[in-house]
């Protein structure tokens, strides 16, 4: 198993109506309709009135924006780690609903042909083959600067490996950025160039985040588009990864003062086979989320996660997903035998029963919910969002510090 190898090999991935007739239906409005609406109108003038305060916003829901991406690329002016970055933001007008191809995150050769063969044969059940976010549009008329966000991929994994959670980030109003680490991409794994899961490879990721960050608070950043150059407010800044990703994650928060809260997906961060990070030198708030049937990191992995969120400062989460794999949480579940830890049948790591995965849609919609509500609770200061983060969930066990 592929994290397995990070584990024990280091720690971090594995009918029609005529024209007369649909005009008075779409363009007038009936005495029915007028009453209806006159009496929400006036059910909800009478719910302010009650509380004072517009209904709480639900971050199990999308947002209210519409979201777009856009890829960028960061120059290394110190040597030859260029960055591909990609961005999710809050955009101007709602989604066209039309969304794009996964394939499309990787449009030159010969990436493009490894990923499209692997889409095409990749179960419709376990992965996610096309985004609701629109490419490059315009950015949402909404003040600024934006909460900004930067995600770390797991270990063969890539910067669009999330891009349910991101997505479901912008349309609060975040800022996503999220980066392929260089030499650690799924095309890395395809070839088998993936680098040692090491302190070394660990020290380069935790970079790499922070040139990001760099880059987003650069007030004459030179590679971002022209909107998005002051967009990032210095003051709300998360940070977040899966596998190795969150690995990534701890990292950064304790070398880095700069971001202020963080979501660990399926790993441990202080990892007894990887030094480099303590939970002793974080203070920032902590979600971790664990999946209990985790075929990648094993027992060994979740043992540490949960040792993890017992040595966290206050405040942190743990959340842990039944019936969930290592992949379960990524867009990526199910595209290849190196994702298959979270799609369809499999093995309990837990007592070697048969079982089936949790739907990795379900599992990714359940996460997007949460870490929005983890961030809108710290970044945005919204406390409507705690009960949100902590509610009872079939799937969920919450633990709470």
């Amino acid at each position: 198993m592929i994290y397995a190898g990070f584990l024990l090999g280091s720690l971090g991935c594995s009918g029609a109506s005529g024209g007369d007739e649909q005009s008075t239906q779409v363009g007038e409005t009936t005495q029915t309709e007028t009453d209806a609406s006159t009496s929400e109108d006036t059910n909800e003038t009478e719910s302010d009135s009650e509380t004072g305060e517009p209904d709480p916003i639900s971050y199990a829901e999308p947002g209210e924006f519409g979201v777009g991406n856009v890829a960028i690329d960061l120059a290394d002016p110190n040597g030859d780690r260029d960055l591909h970055v990609e961005l999710w933001y809050p955009a101007a007008g709602a989604a066209t609903g039309a969304g794009q191809a996964l394939v499309d995150f990787a449009p030159d050769e010969p990436d493009a042909t490894s990923l499209a063969e692997l889409v095409d044969l990749a179960p419709d059940t376990c992965v996610r083959k096309t985004t609701n976010s629109d490419a490059s549009p315009e950015l949402a008329e909404l003040a600024g600067p934006w909460p900004t966000l930067v995600f770390s991929h797991c270990h063969g994994c890539a910067r669009f490996s999330s891009f349910t959670i991101a997505e479901h980030l912008a349309s609060h109003g975040f800022l996503v950025a999220a980066v392929d680490h260089p030499g650690s991409t799924v095309f890395d794994q395809l070839e088998d160039q993936l680098p040692p899961i090491d302190t070394a490879t660990l020290e380069l990721r935790r970079d790499d985040v922070m040139r990001v960050i760099d880059e987003l608070l650069d007030p004459a950043a030179i590679g971002l588009p022209d909107p998005f150059v002051g967009l990032a407010d210095p003051d709300r800044l998360g940070v977040f990864g899966h596998s190795f990703g969150a690995v990534t994650t701890g990292m950064v928060l304790q070398d880095d003062p700069r971001p202020t809260a963080g979501v660990a997906i399926a790993a441990p961060i202080e990892n007894p086979l990887l030094p480099g990070v303590t939970m002793a030198g974080i203070t920032e708030p902590l979600l971790m989320f664990v999946a209990v049937e985790d075929n990648s990191i094993t027992e060994f992995g979740n043992t540490a996660i949960r040792q993890n969120f017992s040595d966290a400062s206050s405040p942190a989460w743990k959340l842990e997903f039944a019936d969930t794999g290592h992949f379960g949480f990524s867009d990526l579940a199910g595209l290849s035998d190196y994702f298959a830890a979270g799609c369809g049948e499999g093995q309990r790591q837990t007592n070697d029963e048969p079982f089936t995965y949790a739907d990795p849609f379900e599992v990714r919609s359940l996460a997007a919910g949460r870490v929005a509500a983890f961030f809108a609770l710290h970044l945005l200061g919204d406390e409507d969002a705690r009960a949100q983060l902590e509610a009872d969930d079939p799937l969920l066990d919450v633990k709470v510090k």
